[in-house]
């Protein structure tokens, strides 16, 4: 399929989404309460579609040049790791505070997502006050 023959397609694709959109819209204002379901619907699919394909096409821009995208590679591993060495060091203790759904696995995670951010937003940080720093003497 050529690009031409694409951009047609899309833009129907487009059009039509847009027309659902409308009729939809205007039998939610006229009143037809069951036309909510389908609403939210259309835009959960539509949603993950877009994710989806912007996930794919990323993951297809990474793989073909990989070479280009070594800084970015390296980036993911070291956010791997650091991921990992929060996960490993995060406590799975449930207290008798928290709700009686919680689960320790999910203590585990959210422990482990707050000291990922720790490490990031300190990371950030400092990476900031270096690169003040290096600007003075330059």
């Amino acid at each position: 399929m050529d690009n031409k023959t694409l951009n047609t397609a899309l833009s129907v694709l487009t059009f039509l989404l847009i027309v659902a959109g409308i009729l939809i819209s205007a039998r939610i204002m006229a009143g037809y309460e069951a036309a909510v379901g389908p609403a939210i619907t259309l835009s959960m699919v539509l949603i993950g579609v877009g994710g989806g394909v912007a996930l794919l096409f990323g993951i297809f821009q990474l793989v073909t040049n990989l070479k280009k995208n070594l800084r970015l590679l390296i980036a993911l591993a070291l956010f791997a790791l650091i991921a990992f060495i929060c996960y490993s060091i995060a406590d799975d203790t449930v207290l008798r505070s928290y709700p009686e759904a919680t689960t320790a696995s999910g203590v585990k995670f959210s422990e482990a997502g707050i000291y990922v951010m720790y490490v990031l937003v300190i990371g950030a940080a400092l990476t900031a006050i270096i690169s003040e720093v290096s600007r003075i003497f330059k």
